[in-house]
């Protein structure tokens, strides 16, 4: 965590503000509220979050949306708001996610993936892969592992990860 805080001190060092507020892709949302405390423990600076798909956020940005700093789950849309002038500095690595299989029921996970072939298992929530990196990776996942074409019927897509969370 103190790399990432050092990282949010490095983009204010130019910054004399109360505030700021950062456009947070859906997959960081819940590390933010913990990120922001630190944050404002050691800046004082109070750290305004609004959260959405990082597509949704990039799009925002595009129009003129007047954010401070943007996590994106995906670096093709810092890069692209980056090269189109968007953006005053390059992009930098944040974290790296990973996927995982999360349920309320009690379903047993210890085959991996290849625990979704369950026929108790009826649905089965992703991202978008169309717009959500976490959706893409989870399909490239489940075909990787030879399961996509069998459990594709139970797949729900939701907009982002944020709107996954709340299906779970």
């Amino acid at each position: 965590m103190k790399k990432i805080v050092s990282i949010f001190l490095l983009f204010t060092v130019y910054l004399i503000a109360e505030e700021i507020t950062v456009a947070t892709a859906a997959n960081v949302q819940y590390a933010m509220e913990e990120l922001k405390k630190a944050f404002k423990r050691s800046t004082g600076i109070t750290v305004h979050t609004v959260v959405a798909s990082s597509g949704k956020l990039a799009a925002q940005i595009k129009s003129g949306a007047p954010f401070d700093l943007f996590l994106s789950a995906n670096m093709k849309y810092p890069k692209y708001l980056r090269q189109h002038r968007f953006a005053v500095n390059d992009p930098k690595i944040y974290a790296y996610g990973s996927l995982v299989l999360w349920t309320l029921k009690p379903i047993e996970l210890d085959k991996g993936i290849k625990s979704l072939l369950n026929p108790k298992i009826e649905r089965i929530a992703i991202p978008n892969p169309k717009n959500a990196p976490y959706g893409t990776q989870a399909v490239i996942a489940m075909k990787n592992a030879g399961i996509y074409k069998k459990i594709k019927s139970k797949l729900i897509y939701a907009e982002s990860v944020s709107q996954t969370n709340q299906y779970i």
